[in-house]
């Protein structure tokens, strides 16, 4: 059996039932799913990377009759995708938060017992007050360390007091090293990674309540992406609830019109 390399560096045995397991997941139809993994194996070499495992999924998808299954797939580079800056990221966990029940505001300047925060995200729900540090990467393979558990620790230290939070959460779009999980759970913080934890994910959530971020969408250029975040468009599912949003954009109809489908498939309205 032939080695994988991952987005870390690391290797395992490449394993069928893992990839069968991550299409199932996307929601890819079954009499899809034989034929991508044909494809994948077919290409199969020793230390072939992950990435390139996606691509030739991808790649089958965009190929088939249902293209948008490709935006399904690729939910974690989509949420990589929100960048450049932390800011989408910080609206797209608030609104992951107010789908499990939370009250959020983002991006709350608050005075501390020392210094001035600017806190991600703010959210309420019953008794419960968090104080969100939303850590976003867009790189593959890159983790939050430890110094992102101290320093998150160190702010609802100087803020919890003053403005009775209850509790922090690190959320993160990637993984989590594991002496920063050992520390957050040592000082009972609460952790939100892409695949931690179990059941109650990033990845759990999204998929949970169709939270697919805008950037999902194929039919739409980069730039025209960019155009709907920076106008607090971040879910696919906007565009579905409200059309509209993309008259924001400098394209011709049938684009729009292509655009606003697309995101109805992702999000299966």
């Amino acid at each position: 059996m032939v080695n994988v390399i991952k987005a870390d560096g690391t290797k395992e045995e490449y394993s069928r039932e893992k990839v069968l397991s991550s299409i199932k997941r996307a929601g890819i139809p079954k009499n899809l799913q034989e034929e991508v993994l044909n494809k994948v194996e077919a290409d199969l070499h020793e230390n072939i990377t992950t990435q390139q495992i996606y691509r030739h999924i991808e790649d089958s998808l965009e190929a088939s009759d249902e293209p948008y299954l490709k935006g399904r797939y690729s939910l974690k580079r989509a949420i990589m995708q929100l960048g450049p800056t932390g800011y989408p990221f910080e609206a797209y966990i608030s609104e992951v938060l107010r789908a499990e029940g939370y009250q959020t505001e983002v991006g709350i300047t608050l005075q501390g017992k020392c210094v001035t925060h600017e806190v991600d995200v703010v959210a309420k729900k019953g008794n419960e007050k968090l104080m969100v540090e939303a850590k976003f990467h867009n790189r593959s393979g890159t983790k939050s360390d430890i110094q992102t558990s101290l320093y998150t620790k160190a702010r609802f230290d100087d803020l919890s007091h003053k403005h009775g939070f209850t509790k922090a959460l690190l959320a993160t779009n990637t993984k989590i090293t594991k002496d920063a999980l050992d520390y957050a759970h040592c000082e009972n913080m609460d952790v939100l990674g892409w695949s931690y934890p179990n059941e109650k994910s990033l990845r759990d959530l999204v998929e949970k309540h169709k939270l697919f971020p805008i950037t999902t969408l194929s039919s739409l250029s980069y730039s025209q992406l960019q155009n709907l975040l920076e106008n607090n468009v971040v879910l696919a599912k906007d565009l579905c609830n409200n059309p509209s949003l993309v008259n924001s954009l400098n394209i011709q109809a049938d684009k729009k019109t292509q655009a606003i489908k697309e995101a109805g498939l992702i999000c299966n309205l």
